[in-house]
């Protein structure tokens, strides 16, 4: 066996031993997150906790700093502050994990059935717009973020906390890295083409 014959067995079997752990790990997180909202929901929080840094402008007179941290704690719309708070932290997590599981899942086709496999293509696809459609991810990030600022920042609004939440949360990076997959994309698409145009004259 080649070495690159290894190297591909080496990542169909990380890509399938990934597969487990992120259902299993998607079980937990559900389960945490459906635990948490219906807490909210059907408890009587108080107050939430939200991580707000150290350099801040001056707070509204329902929040508090915990001394010492850079978290705050508010009262305004416990219920759903307490919902909004776990997503900062949930996002990205979840979605790095879709991220991978969509790249094994196509490195994994390319090594079973080729470069060139009918398959292929869509699943090279839908990598790139996940990663070109970061943005969105983003926004929602930016949205939770922006409201939660509202709350616990005196003066604040929404609108005026949205611009600088998103900005900090978009990655041009990943914006460019999937314009590249999908640019990709449509070189296997070509390869795809041509190989059936040769499998029909042969």
């Amino acid at each position: 066996m080649t070495v690159d014959s290894w190297v591909l067995s080496a990542v169909r079997l990380v890509a399938r031993l990934y597969f487990v752990l992120l259902a299993v790990g998607l079980a937990v997180l559900a389960a945490a997150a459906v635990g948490k909202i219906g807490q909210s929901l059907a408890g009587e929080p108080t107050s939430y906790v939200f991580e707000l840094g150290y350099d801040h402008p001056p707070l509204a007179d329902s929040a508090r700093m915990v001394e010492g941290t850079p978290l705050v704690t508010d009262h305004d719309s416990p219920r759903l502050g307490s919902v909004l708070a776990e997503l900062p932290q949930l996002l990205p997590t979840l979605y790095g994990a879709v991220v991978i599981g969509l790249a094994l899942r196509a490195l994994d086709l390319a090594r079973e059935r080729g470069l060139f496999c009918d398959g292929l293509p869509h699943r090279v696809g839908l990598l790139g717009w996940a990663l070109a459609g970061q943005p969105v991810w983003a926004l929602v990030e930016a949205t939770t973020t922006a409201y939660l600022r509202s709350q616990v920042l005196a003066g604040a609004t929404v609108g005026s906390e949205l611009g600088p939440a998103f900005g900090a949360a978009l990655e041009w990076s990943t914006v460019a890295v999937g314009v590249g997959v999908l640019l990709l994309r449509s070189i296997i698409v070509e390869g795809v083409g041509m190989r059936r145009e040769l499998d029909g004259t042969v």
